[in-house]
């Protein structure tokens, strides 16, 4: 990469939110460079890359989800074609209503005018036959989905690889100045730098003012002889194809946690779900865990620096990325672009008055 080179953004963080950023900003004709070094406790390459419209004890219908479904759909299927890959997958959603509450509750709720599409009529547990353990009845969401990250997210690398606009290193606050009011990083000036870091923001000087409740996730990938079901299931814990005989299952979720390493009690508790999910046997093939950045009022994090010096935030998109930050990130786009005003709900401005000053 020469540093002569023009470039408009400069984006920290290759993860879900700023290779969707970055698409869109490119595809709006800007010229973005990337830092980014992988983390190995970073979610965005171990996320299921869940979409899933109804979710919680009470069966709530996802914040926006009549809009953030069709966008996020709509931009996946774009980029797969861009890249030639395997991005999104419609997959229904089985869920065990193990109890005459649950199962009141999830049938109430599929009688609201508005979250009706979402409910089938009646759970189809065809294929599933001698795989899942009986529960007292199941409810089926229509429109969940999949999101392949880590083919999108390796694939878009390459990308910036090929062009020469990653610089694979650690972001250095010292290398960070300001000229004439813009932000010039290691001698190259930009219009703006986007703060893309995930649950890294807690130590970012910048932005670590937001309440940032970074939680600990840990999942399991496992192998299951002779099984293959196209849908995913929920019962005590969520069970993801992943092609083949392999499967995704979590994930836990933790707020205080010492170190972002996979912990023993953790697997136990997995493992201990799953078998009362299922009644065929399987093998672990790998225990994993993620730091991911969630939120304390559950919006992401969008905006400019109070001090208005050219610094901004594209974060806080927690654990429904994936329907999140297409949307989003076209939002962000279009506030940056062409002045659009950002949502109330999701402009860090709701935090202003946490604001001390840097440091």
């Amino acid at each position: 990469m020469s540093r002569s080179e023009k470039w408009d953004y400069l984006i920290v963080g290759q993860g879900i939110a700023g290779t969707l950023l970055a698409h869109f900003l490119t595809r709006a004709g800007f010229r973005i460079l990337v830092v980014d070094k992988p983390h190995r406790s970073a979610s965005s390459m171990k996320a299921a890359g869940i979409i899933n419209p109804i979710t919680g004890r009470r069966y709530a219908k996802s914040w926006m989800i009549g809009q953030l479904l069709p966008f996020a759909k709509k931009t996946y299927l774009e980029l797969e074609q861009e890249f030639n890959i395997r991005i999104w997958q419609d997959r229904n959603l089985l869920r065990a209503l193990p109890s005459i509450q649950d199962e009141n509750e999830w049938w109430r709720r599929s009688a609201f005018p508005d979250f009706a599409p979402w409910f089938a009529s009646e759970a189809d547990l065809a294929g599933f036959e001698g795989i899942l353990k009986p529960v007292r009845a199941w409810g089926e969401t229509i429109g969940a989905a999949q999101v392949n990250f880590p083919a999108l997210l390796n694939a878009f690398r390459d990308r910036l690889l090929k062009e020469k606009s990653i610089l694979e290193e650690e972001f250095d606050f010292d290398k960070l100045s300001f000229e004439e009011g813009n932000p010039v990083y290691d001698a190259m000036p930009f219009k703006g730098v986007i703060f893309c870091e995930g649950a890294r923001a807690v130590k970012n000087p910048w932005f670590n003012y937001l309440p940032f409740v970074p939680t600990k996730g840990e999942y399991l990938v496992v192998k299951i002889p002779g099984v293959r079901f196209p849908k995913m299931v929920k019962n005590g814990v969520t069970i993801v194809p992943l092609g083949g005989e392999r499967f995704w299952v979590g994930a836990s979720s933790r707020f205080e946690y010492d170190d972002d390493l996979p912990s023993p009690e953790q697997k136990e508790w997995l493992l201990n779900r799953l078998v009362k999910a299922l009644q065929v046997p399987f093998e672990v093939l790998t225990h994993e865990a993620a730091i991911r950045p969630t939120v304390f009022d559950i919006r992401p994090f969008i905006g400019r620096h109070p001090d208005g010096n050219g610094l901004f935030i594209f974060n806080g998109l927690g654990t429904k990325g994936a329907s999140l930050a297409p949307y989003f990130a076209r939002h962000f786009t279009s506030h940056l672009v062409e002045g659009t005003p950002l949502l109330k709900e999701v402009d860090i401005v709701r935090f202003e008055d946490r604001y001390n000053g840097p440091g």
